[in-house]
């Protein structure tokens, strides 16, 4: 029989990644006090530290197979600091859209249409991050609605090469829906 409250960190990780739910419950036990006192000190609000805390825990044994943790003490520490920054930006956002929302409109709208901004800004940040040429060939597809002809004309390409590009700038936008998905969901 394991004796878990007396086991290194490194072990429960271990543990862990082998699916043992009693290390889940050890590290949790461990952790959770800490945890909380860094959200709340960051937030000042009991509730989104421990709805932070809970998040990440949730995040933890989610995605044990696939973490690389090296000190459980500092992953857990800056995975809280990060999740309190990402909230605090996520609110800070959503207080200035709404500045720009007409607040007569019913509430489940005005969410709705946060969402949807934040959802485009983000869009369109991965697309400046695009390599040049990818990024290029997909704003001339997709907002000026050239076709694969005209903008290999325009951009001196092969047809081929242009949609090489198309499928390249849409593979990366996926790969962010699906960061997204897993975020939100």
């Amino acid at each position: 029989m394991r004796r878990y409250s007396r086991v290194e960190d490194v072990q429960l990780v271990n543990w862990l990644k082998a699916g043992d739910e009693q290390a889940f419950t050890e590290i949790y036990n461990r952790y959770w006090q800490k945890l909380l006192a860094i959200g709340y000190f960051y937030t000042g609000d009991k509730h989104a530290a421990e709805d932070i805390v809970h998040d990440v825990m949730l995040s933890l044994w989610d995605r044990k197979n696939d973490l690389d943790i090296q000190s459980l003490n500092a992953y857990l520490g800056t995975a809280v600091k990060f999740s309190v920054f990402k909230l605090i930006s996520r609110n800070k956002k959503h207080t200035e859209m709404l500045g720009d929302l007409d607040t007569t409109t019913d509430r489940g709208t005005i969410e709705q249409r946060l969402d949807a901004k934040f959802l485009n800004e983000y869009l369109q940040g991965t697309i400046e991050k695009l390599p040049e040429k990818a990024r290029l060939v997909f704003r001339y597809s997709r907002e000026e609605y050239l076709t694969v002809t005209a903008i290999a004309d325009k951009m001196d390409l092969s047809p081929k090469a242009v949609e090489y590009h198309i499928t390249k700038a849409l593979k990366i936008l996926r790969e962010m829906v699906k960061k997204i998905k897993t975020i939100i969901f």
